[in-house]
């Protein structure tokens, strides 16, 4: 006997319906991608349950000798600016109707796949992101898609999280307490709030924050963030007059003379071994000590510090990319803002993604926003 895969969207076809957006669509690419990964001797199709009091939409998968999959699907454009409403619906709904959960959109980003995937739901977008499972009968579909989301380029929606005012908000966004409006917070990170309205336009069609209906961010998926971002930012890449030196005292030298110096910010594993609780070891020696200098070339004279070519490198300067990070004049060394110090470790060569791993997971210790 074939079972079906139940697709519950008589809900969410009124709201695509007031957005303009034929929900056909949606089934239509769901079931073309789905399609495209079964094998040639199954097949899949639309129906209507006419059981159903709703008259769920039905997608249904036949195998040969009647073998098949049956599923619950919402459907919905975007990942949904509620994402962990949108698990709960979809869990409920599961719990509902005894049957795993499957969500078709037009984009799917990491971050929400990541929270669907630990949620136990399955997945399909139009772009190719495919993970549909089933424990009986056994099955598991997987398929890549777009890396961004192709509404993006069809917006004002921020395309490359690259830009100071970028930065700026994703720092702020790292830091602050949620709920909180569009215009809190371009105040707290001193951009205008029509760039925070954009870049939040992106970071909601991916999964990681969640928005309620007048816009204000109600949570954040931090570490998801933080990879979202160095997807297009990079020390190395993104700030100015990059220079790689050899400290032939050693590093503890360089860094005892740091304090006498001024306009200078420490980054990378020297600032993340400052953040780790007391009782945290790095789990990597410090072999690269990474810096912000108003004057890059001026701060390795004062430290004594050699040219190098970047492999034989142990200090690496940079001017950053977002002057407002350096310390005032006469001001004493700071550490770089928690996101800067872990988008930095995460571009930085040799060990230093394991050291932001460790960062990450000290702070999702106490506060759960650094968890996914």
């Amino acid at each position: 006997m074939r079972l079906p895969m139940l697709v519950s969207l008589n809900r969410l076809f009124r709201t695509m319906r007031n957005d303009g957006f034929p929900e056909t669509l949606l089934l239509e690419d769901g079931l073309r991608r789905v399609t495209a990964l079964l094998p040639l001797s199954w097949e899949a199709h639309l129906t209507v349950d006419q059981d159903r009091d709703s008259r769920d939409t039905l997608v249904v998968l036949g195998g040969p000798a009647g073998g098949g999959g049956t599923d619950s699907v919402e459907a919905k454009r975007g990942s949904a600016s509620q994402l962990n409403r949108l698990v709960a619906t979809l869990r409920a709904r599961q719990r509902e109707t005894g049957l795993p959960a499957l969500f078709l959109s037009d984009y799917i980003g990491p971050a929400a796949r990541r929270v669907l995937t630990e949620a136990g739901v399955s997945y399909a977008d139009a772009t190719g992101w495919v993970r549909l499972v089933s424990d009986d009968p056994l099955i598991l579909l997987t398929g890549a898609g777009a890396e961004r989301s192709p509404r993006a380029t069809e917006s004002a929606a921020v395309v490359r999280l690259n830009g100071v005012a970028t930065s700026r908000v994703i720092r702020a966004l790292s830091a602050v307490e949620v709920p909180i409006g569009v215009r809190e917070l371009a105040t707290v990170a001193q951009v205008s709030p029509g760039s925070v309205s954009k870049l939040l336009a992106t970071l909601t069609a991916e999964g990681i924050v969640d928005r309620v209906a007048r816009g204000g961010v109600t949570n954040v998926r931090r570490r998801s963030l933080l990879r979202r971002w160095v997807q297009d930012y990079g020390y190395a890449t993104t700030n100015h007059g990059l220079g790689y030196w050899l400290a032939p005292r050693g590093l503890a030298h360089v860094t005892d003379r740091l304090a006498q110096q001024e306009r200078v910010t420490i980054t990378g594993s020297s600032a993340a071994r400052r953040m780790l609780p007391p009782d945290k070891t790095s789990v990597v020696p410090l072999r690269l000590l990474a810096l912000y200098a108003g004057s890059p070339a001026t701060l390795a004279r004062q430290l004594g510090l050699v040219e190098a070519d970047a492999p034989m490198a142990n200090v690496v300067i940079a001017f950053p990319q977002d002057e407002r990070i350096l310390p005032g004049p006469g001001e004493p060394v700071t550490l770089a803002p928690t996101a800067l110090v872990l988008a930095d470790l995460l571009t930085l060569p040799g060990r230093s993604d394991a050291e932001a791993e460790q960062l990450m997971d000290a702070l999702a210790a106490t506060d759960p926003s650094w968890k996914e």
